[in-house]
């Protein structure tokens, strides 16, 4: 049986796929990577379709243990990586041999970093998905986040050619990120002395997780917050509690929320959201919808262009 064996799980490694789709209506969300484009990055190093399972790695990484030949990819942040003690280079399709120990250390930079194989998991799927939902226990192992002696078992590999993701595609995580949003439906709400604090600096609160980024140290005010009804949510909408702090919901979020709508972040610049790590800062620029969907089309072309990647299928 191809395997690998988690000899260290990290802080927070789960198994998340991209295929978990339609399923909100009852209640169940997405879930799936919090950086969809490092996730599709590591997949297109190991020859996979976009949408295929990794496992996602934050802060500090696994330390794990194959027992079959097979090709990995990493993409994401900078995290300190070793394969039998040889420092690796992600972004970059690397052979793994049995018996090989991989070493996900500490990161450098940005919050999250994807890993890839060239094989199938061999997991339950659950609402189509291997998506790991650990609220309800759903996806992955166990629908849980990796723990120290968990296998992993996977089909056969496949072979596949050495990849390197272009320069162009590298992302670089700085200390203040400034994240382009569009205005929500509930923007004209929002106090007038608050407006002019939404293009100020935020920061991220180490409370945030794959439900939401909250954030801290400039609160904002609405008019009046009782006349809001349960609408219909999404990853990247901005959310602004009675408290004032606004959250942006993520991966794992609820369907419908009963807060007032901000704003919503410009979908290139979700991955982006996804790696600030705790305390750093956050800035808002807006931009129009006009903007945000030619920004969309211009990456879409992108990855299609240099990677040979549709992601409009």
């Amino acid at each position: 049986m191809n395997k690998i064996k988690i000899l260290r799980s990290g802080l927070y490694t789960t198994v998340q796929d991209m295929r978990r789709v339609g399923f909100k209506r009852y209640g169940i969300p997405d879930s799936g990577p919090m950086d969809e484009y490092s996730h599709i990055l590591a997949n297109w190093l190991v020859g996979n379709h976009y949408s295929s399972e990794t496992l996602e790695i934050n802060y500090y990484g696994p330390k794990i243990k194959f027992n079959f030949d097979t090709t990995i990819g990493l993409s994401g942040a900078n995290f300190n990586a070793y394969l039998n003690d040889k420092k690796l280079v992600i972004n970059k399709s690397v052979k793994v041999k049995s018996g090989d120990l991989l070493d996900i250390g500490m990161c450098l930079d940005g919050g999250r970093i994807y890993l890839s194989f060239s094989a199938k998991m061999k997991l339950l799927k659950s609402f189509n998905s291997l998506s790991t939902y650990d609220k309800i226990k759903i996806g992955g192992v166990n629908g849980k986040k990796l723990a120290k002696n968990d296998f992993i078992n996977f089909l056969k590999s496949k072979e596949v050619i050495h990849r390197t993701i272009p320069d162009s595609f590298n992302r670089k995580y700085q200390k203040i990120s400034t994240i382009r949003i569009i205005k929500g439906v509930n923007y004209d709400m929002i106090n007038e002395k608050s407006i002019h604090k939404v293009s100020k600096e935020f920061k991220v609160s180490s409370d945030s997780d794959r439900m939401g980024i909250r954030l801290k140290g400039n609160k904002l005010k609405v008019l009046n917050q009782n006349s809001i009804e349960s609408t219909i949510v999404s990853k990247g909408t901005i959310q602004l509690p009675p408290g004032g702090d606004p959250i942006i919901l993520m991966s794992d979020s609820q369907s419908t929320g009963g807060y007032p709508i901000l704003a919503n972040i410009a979908r290139v610049d979700i991955p982006k959201v996804s790696q600030i790590k705790p305390e750093s800062i956050l800035k808002f620029k807006f931009i129009t919808l006009e903007e945000s969907e030619s920004l969309i089309n211009f990456e879409k072309r992108k990855f299609k262009s240099k990677l040979g990647i549709d992601l409009s299928s």
